[in-house]
Protein backbone atom coordinates (compact mmCIF):
# COMPACT_ATOMS: atom_id res chain seq x y z
CA UNK A 1 0.00 0.00 0.00
CA UNK A 2 1.05 3.02 -1.29
CA UNK A 3 0.87 6.09 1.71
CA UNK A 4 0.81 9.60 0.75
CA UNK A 5 2.14 12.10 2.63
CA UNK A 6 1.98 15.72 3.01
CA UNK A 7 5.65 15.65 4.10
CA UNK A 8 8.14 12.71 4.16
CA UNK A 9 9.52 12.09 7.26
CA UNK A 10 12.61 10.26 5.72
CA UNK A 11 13.20 12.33 2.92
CA UNK A 12 11.63 15.74 3.09
CA UNK A 13 9.62 15.41 -0.12
CA UNK A 14 7.10 18.15 -0.18
CA UNK A 15 3.48 16.64 -1.52
CA UNK A 16 3.49 16.07 -5.65
CA UNK A 17 7.28 15.73 -5.77
CA UNK A 18 9.10 12.32 -6.10
CA UNK A 19 10.71 10.77 -2.85
CA UNK A 20 14.34 10.97 -2.84
CA UNK A 21 16.97 8.02 -1.75
CA UNK A 22 18.20 8.72 1.32
CA UNK A 23 19.97 5.28 1.24
CA UNK A 24 23.17 3.74 -0.97
CA UNK A 25 22.12 1.96 -3.79
CA UNK A 26 22.85 -1.25 -3.46
CA UNK A 27 24.98 -4.09 -5.62
CA UNK A 28 23.66 -6.25 -7.91
CA UNK A 29 24.74 -9.29 -5.20
CA UNK A 30 22.63 -7.77 -2.76
CA UNK A 31 19.51 -7.40 -4.65
CA UNK A 32 19.94 -10.93 -5.77
CA UNK A 33 19.95 -11.85 -2.23
CA UNK A 34 17.10 -9.77 -1.86
CA UNK A 35 15.15 -11.34 -4.27
CA UNK A 36 15.85 -14.92 -2.92
CA UNK A 37 15.04 -13.86 1.07
CA UNK A 38 11.71 -12.24 -0.25
CA UNK A 39 12.42 -9.47 1.59
CA UNK A 40 14.40 -5.65 0.33
CA UNK A 41 15.06 -2.32 1.38
CA UNK A 42 13.28 0.95 0.01
CA UNK A 43 15.05 3.95 -0.91
CA UNK A 44 15.04 4.89 2.95
CA UNK A 45 16.27 1.65 4.23
CA UNK A 46 13.05 0.49 5.60
CA UNK A 47 12.54 -3.31 4.85
CA UNK A 48 9.92 -3.92 2.49
CA UNK A 49 8.42 -6.88 0.16
CA UNK A 50 10.34 -7.06 -2.85
CA UNK A 51 7.34 -5.26 -4.62
CA UNK A 52 6.76 -3.23 -2.06
CA UNK A 53 6.60 0.55 -0.57
CA UNK A 54 7.55 1.69 3.09
CA UNK A 55 5.17 3.57 5.42
CA UNK A 56 6.70 6.67 4.41
CA UNK A 57 6.16 5.74 0.67
CA UNK A 58 9.12 5.32 -0.56
CA UNK A 59 9.51 2.23 -3.14
CA UNK A 60 11.85 -0.93 -2.66
CA UNK A 61 15.28 -0.54 -4.34
CA UNK A 62 14.22 -3.63 -6.97
CA UNK A 63 11.44 -1.50 -8.03
CA UNK A 64 13.05 1.77 -8.38
CA UNK A 65 16.26 -0.25 -10.57
CA UNK A 66 13.90 -1.74 -12.73
CA UNK A 67 14.15 -5.43 -11.75
CA UNK A 68 10.11 -5.67 -10.63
Amino acid sequence: MRVETVECESCGRKQGERHKAVSECPDIDTLYEWVSDGIAESTDGCNVEPDGYCSHGHASWLIVLGFI
